[in-house]
């Protein structure tokens, strides 16, 4: 069962959890073994958030997915990068924060995506 939480500094009404949570079950479907059905989504807005030099008050998000991760190892990387910026586009979509605010995830992964591209391999050198 696929999970995913949105944290971010903005309100959001119920009907926009609602039509987030829509379409993350069709962005999750881009994994060959997932289902949208069985999507989990929970939200936690206006929660205090700081991302960079910025205010404290100006829009971030954080997308994290949970995955199985046996689903990872099978698949190819870029279905998995292709969830994360759907994702990351349904939220700019939903809060007009803009991509270079927002962080999405997968838990437990090498993987994390920034303006919709993969980004672990520019942060981390092993």
């Amino acid at each position: 069962m696929p999970r995913i939480t949105v944290k971010t500094n903005v309100f959001l009404n119920r009907e926009k959890k609602y039509r987030m949570t829509l379409e993350f079950k069709e962005a999750i479907e881009l994994i060959p073994c997932e289902k949208g059905s069985f999507v989990m989504a929970d939200f936690e807005d206006e929660a205090f958030m700081l991302f960079g030099d910025e205010a404290a008050s100006d829009p971030c998000a954080a997308i994290e997915v949970a995955v199985i991760q046996d689903a990872i190892d099978k698949y190819d990387k870029e279905i998995f990068v292709q969830v994360l910026a759907r994702m990351t586009e349904t939220v700019m979509k939903y809060t007009q924060i803009p991509e270079d605010r927002i962080f999405a995830y997968y838990r437990n992964s090498p993987l994390w995506t920034y303006k919709r591209q993969d980004i672990i391999g520019t942060l981390v050198h092993v």
